[in-house]
């Protein structure tokens, strides 16, 4: 396989990714598609009288640490800032698990296999998120409306709608991070790197 062909295949998404651009590929996609997600839950918010823009990450540390870090009136900046870094972790690790799994089990390498992908993915992650993940502390509150608690970020049909933004951005992001013109340049020098090896 000369170079052309060899930079033609990565840009085509064929082979796989070396374990560091699956690392990088993952959490690109992951962060983009948790931005995805944000979007609904934030407008929704801003839209609604009685809700505050930035509700969401607050949840996240609301969630773990107490409901007395959560409120649908006023912004608790650290239970926000440290909520951002949370959803950014939960992001880039869901961003990686997806990566590995359409690179090494099912290997999906064109841009439409990527957004079927990122469909399926966007059914999963909901399902973990909200069946299995959220009950674990408080029910889930105050990410959703849970009875007797009035504080919750947005009703069911904004998450389902954000979840289906995830998986679409983060297959979406895997397509075009797996074929871009830096991941064809580094696979054309270390191909380079290893024919003048190979000649020593």
């Amino acid at each position: 396989m000369d170079d052309s062909a060899t930079a033609d295949a990565v840009r085509s998404g064929a082979g796989r990714l070396a374990r560091r651009e699956l690392v990088m590929v993952g959490i690109g996609s992951g962060l983009l598609g948790a931005l995805a997600l944000a979007v609904p839950l934030v407008l929704w918010d801003w839209a609604r009288d009685g809700h505050r823009a930035f509700e969401y990450p607050m949840a996240a540390t609301a969630w773990l640490f107490g409901l007395q870090h959560f409120s649908n009136t006023d912004y608790h900046w650290w239970s926000l800032v440290f909520g951002i870094a949370l959803l950014a972790v939960y992001g880039a690790l869901s961003g990686t698990a997806f990566t590995a799994l359409a690179d090494r089990v099912f290997g999906v390498v064109r841009p439409l296999q990527s957004l079927a992908a990122g469909l399926v993915w966007s059914f999963v992650s909901f399902i973990f998120f909200w069946d299995m993940l959220l009950p674990i502390a408080r029910n889930g509150s105050p990410f959703r409306v849970v009875p007797n608690t009035a504080a919750f970020v947005a009703p069911n049909w904004v998450w389902i709608l954000g979840f289906t933004l995830l998986g679409l951005a983060t297959g979406a992001s895997y397509a075009v991070l797996r074929a871009s013109p830096a991941r064809v340049e580094a696979t054309d020098e270390h191909r380079t790197r290893s024919l003048v090896e190979r000649a020593a």
